[in-house]
């Protein structure tokens, strides 16, 4: 079932069927609540593009009954088929991995080894395994990552700025704003240099740069790497949830009200499937070895999830913990007022 994925100031939805997501002005909405536009003339684009937006205020809601009919969705679904069919094997795997479920199957699931559960990365991600140093699959592997970083550069004024290269080190290294690990972006990044070329793609989406600087950035990024040998662990990593005393021995520190796409984003890792009336727990370790727990809602789409150390002695002060997540993972730990949001969670 398509979700409402947010909408725009003006009141244009975004509705987001599997990766895609379809644009409806206010204007294309009749009398009847449906979307009257044809199904030829659909505005389709990817899903993860949406949230970049000026001004999208992300909602994930249920959709409208009606608003799309079958044919409306099952056109944007056809538009996800040509796209995925331009990618490489490696790209399409990974594309597939990040595919949000929103209970319209990909029309070829024999691509799929296992659908992931609804907005999760989950397929990702090996639950309670903490990254492990990996080359690429294979020589594939290596154009999607530099794609990504590459991408990134629209961001950016100056590639020659010699903080760019410490700041870029530090997000690869930290495992901030990608999926992969900095023991995968290193060989793609390396064959790059060393081949003197870039993938398709690159330069038309790096905002602007040419091919010669986007290269010599590539080039010192990669010896920055090599001086910071042996890379840390990530910033934050995903533990066996059975590692934590229990919820019963826990110390809420705050809450943060963001969706279960949103956070599994933020901290690279995704929750592992619970029964229908179970709290979806995600157990991570800083560092330093410090634990803690996110747990949300007792709902299959929570939005407001506690944040838990373990109730033993020699933790960390709560403000430094607050602190770790706002700078690694984006997430702004909300305190006031926390008997109310434990009473809305209702941890036991």
């Amino acid at each position: 079932m398509p979700r409402l994925l947010g909408k725009h100031a003006d009141g244009t939805m975004v509705v987001a069927i599997g990766g895609t997501c379809v644009t409806i002005a206010p204007g294309a909405v009749d009398a009847t609540g449906r979307c009257a536009t044809d199904t030829n003339d659909l505005h389709v684009s990817l899903g993860s593009t949406a949230a970049v937006e000026p001004r999208f205020l992300a909602t994930d809601e249920v959709l409208p009954d009606g608003l799309l009919s079958t044919d409306q969705i099952a056109a944007a679904l056809a538009w996800e088929v040509g796209f995925v069919a331009e990618l490489s094997a490696a790209e399409a795997e990974l594309y597939l991995r990040y595919r949000p479920n929103t209970g319209d199957p990909y029309p070829d699931p024999s691509l799929i080894e296992a659908p992931d559960r609804p907005f999760s990365l989950g397929g990702l991600l090996a639950q309670g395994a903490a990254p492990t140093t990996a080359e690429p699959a294979d020589a594939e592997a290596e154009p999607t990552l530099v794609v990504q970083l590459c991408a990134s550069m629209i961001y950016v004024d100056d590639l020659a700025d010699p903080q760019l290269i410490v700041d870029a080190a530090d997000d690869l290294i930290d495992r901030v704003s990608y999926a992969a690990t900095v023991e995968q972006f290193y060989p793609a990044l390396a064959h790059a240099v060393a081949a003197g070329a870039l993938p398709a793609t690159t330069v038309e989406l790096a905002g602007g740069f040419t091919e010669e600087p986007i290269l010599d950035f590539l080039g010192r990024l990669v010896t920055e790497l090599d001086r910071r040998r042996p890379w840390p662990d990530p910033a934050l990593v995903s533990i066996d949830p059975r590692q934590w005393p229990s919820l019963g021995a826990s110390t809420p520190i705050g809450w943060v009200d963001i969706t279960i796409t949103d956070l599994e984003w933020a901290v690279k890792a995704p929750f592992a499937d619970v029964a229908e009336d179970d709290q979806p727990l995600l157990v991570l370790r800083m560092r330093d070895g410090q634990l803690v727990a996110l747990v949300g809602e007792p709902e299959p789409y929570p939005t407001r999830f506690l944040v838990l150390l373990p109730d033993l002695a020699g933790q960390l002060p709560a403000g430094d913990v607050v602190d770790y997540l706002a700078r690694y993972a984006g997430l702004r730990v909300e305190s006031d007022g926390l008997a109310q949001a434990l009473a809305e969670v209702a941890v036991s």
